[in-house]
């Protein structure tokens, strides 16, 4: 029986690749695919009148999720000690599955300032 024939050179240019860009590009596929697991949970709830809206959400609650991880992580490291590689997948899901909920955690962090800055005048 004749030996398959295959290219050595492709597979050793895709093997060369993942061993080059691997370690570079690993840290953002982690947070891609970790929100775009994270966007699924909203999409399950909403109510999607066609393929196109339910789309939109999934890119838009990925999206945000991408935007925001970076900076999340950071302060979670500055402030908290939790090194970067190891809060990267949680706060990409969490940031993900919150989907369009952000509107009631704005308006706790609101609330928030509002008592802090009320606090020290003694005015209410």
């Amino acid at each position: 029986m004749p030996e398959p024939t295959t290219s050595a050179a492709g597979i050793s240019i895709a093997a060369l690749s993942i061993a080059l860009l691997g370690p570079l590009a690993g840290p953002y596929a982690l947070i891609l695919f970790a929100a775009l697991a994270g966007s699924l949970w909203p999409l399950s709830a909403a109510n999607t009148a066609t393929r196109i809206e339910g789309a939109w959400l999934v890119l838009r609650c990925t999206l945000t999720s991408v935007v925001l991880t970076g900076g999340a992580t950071a302060w979670l490291q500055s402030e908290y000690d939790v090194h970067v590689d190891e809060s990267i997948a949680p706060v990409a899901f969490a940031f993900g599955a919150l989907g369009n909920g952000w509107r009631a955690v704005l308006d706790a962090l609101a609330g928030v300032v509002s008592a802090a800055v009320q606090r020290p005048g003694g005015r209410s």
